[in-house]
């Protein structure tokens, strides 16, 4: 068992929600002091049940944490303290969307110890916010990082999308060579995904736009990595880069390496010991679940081996390193070259993945960029050599 752990606080509120968004979210503001009081119930339950293990990052996300008010946050703050053992040095990371907040409450963020900000800002393209639906404007965005400086935050990321139906290789180069203008610690580009039961999803079924073409949105991903990688970035995650590995996200790492995670709030998840559990996503019914003293848990599972190894598999080919082979070993019992050597030997026939054996650095197989083009086949792939 690892002996740090990381927790996850949901706020599941927005002023708006985004069309392409299918994150869990509320637009009924008026809920968030009662909602506020069984986030705080639920943090002291569950810390009763808590082990020794020390919180070494804290995340809010959303939904839009951001529509907090500073003294809420800092609420928040003080009761995961006050309930859980926190690492001196622990990454907290507070998620921002550019068009709630100004430069007096990202100072407030600073002073009440969030170390860590990642901004909203999908785009500096209007056209493209507009599309998107974003509540704020590219001066906005362009404000938001301006003024997390003057606040002191030297860990900045910026969440940036691309892949939008009218993309064109030049609005895309714009936004990186704005974002690469500012000079963040990390910059996190993700591709447009139309999820189902979204409002996006919904236009597209009506056919009120065509869907980019795969080979223009692949040719993207290869640009944006080898653009940002010339620019002194580490492509460390497939939709992730940051200026070394100082400055990757130790919470969303967290995730990748199957670090044991605590999540607060409707629909938030957890994991440690090979157990999953996850929340109802309900605000309502979070609240009525916690006035009852009863925990809003709504399923818990237990992963069996193979489920792991799958797990295992999916996660860590997205990153940088891959999947350590004496991990793995020592996970499973079981060589990971033995249990899926024709599954490798086609992705690395097809110079989609590598299995590198240095003498300093432990053992891995991981995938090369063309390969990560080609991420969810190659885990189907697995999957299937897995129920075989």
């Amino acid at each position: 068992m690892s002996d740090t752990v990381s927790i996850y606080i949901h706020v599941p509120f927005c002023i708006k929600k985004c069309v392409y968004c299918d994150f869990y979210s509320d637009t009924q503001l008026s809920f968030i002091p009662e909602y506020l009081c069984s986030l705080e119930k639920e943090i002291g339950l569950r810390s009763k049940k808590q082990t020794d293990q020390r919180v070494d990052t804290i995340y809010f996300g959303g939904g839009t944490p951001s529509v907090l008010t500073i003294h809420q946050v800092e609420t928040l703050l003080k009761t995961v303290q006050k309930n859980f053992s926190i690492s001196p040095d622990a990454e907290i990371t507070f998620e921002v969307n550019p068009g709630t907040i100004d430069e007096h409450y990202l100072a407030a963020l600073k002073d009440i110890g969030i170390t860590r900000l990642s901004l909203g800002i999908q785009s500096f393209n209007k056209e493209k916010l507009a599309f998107l639906q974003r509540i704020h404007s590219v001066r906005q965005g362009r404000d938001a990082v301006e003024y997390a400086r003057k606040a002191g935050f030297d860990n900045i990321s910026l969440d940036l999308m691309y892949g939008l139906p009218f993309e064109t290789k030049e609005l895309w180069h714009m936004d990186l060579t704005t974002a690469l203008q500012m000079a963040p610690s990390h910059l996190s580009c993700y591709m447009l995904t139309i999820e189902p039961g979204t409002p996006l999803d919904e236009h597209q079924q009506n056919k009120k736009f065509k869907p980019i073409c795969p080979d223009v949105l692949w040719d993207l991903f290869e640009k944006t990595s080898r653009t940002l990688e010339t620019s002194g970035y580490e492509h460390y995650e497939i939709s992730n880069f940051s200026r070394g590995k100082k400055n990757r996200s130790a919470h969303n790492s967290g995730y990748w390496n199957m670090k044991p995670y605590m999540g607060f709030g409707p629909a938030a998840h957890s994991y440690d010991n090979d157990i999953r559990s996850w929340n109802i996503r309900d605000v309502a019914g979070y609240i009525c679940k916690l006035e009852a003293e009863h925990l809003p848990v709504e399923e818990t599972e237990a992963l069996t081996l193979d489920q792991k190894m799958l797990e295992m598999i999916m996660l860590r080919l997205r990153t940088l390193e891959g999947i350590d082979l004496e991990d793995f070993k020592r996970r499973f019992g079981i060589t990971f070259e033995s249990r899926f050597e024709q599954v490798i030997d086609q992705v690395c026939s097809a110079s989609m993945g590598k299995i590198e054996k240095g003498t300093i650095e432990e053992p891995r197989f991981f995938l090369t960029l063309e390969g990560k083009t080609h991420l969810n086949s190659i885990v189907e792939a697995f999957s299937q050599r897995l129920v075989e």
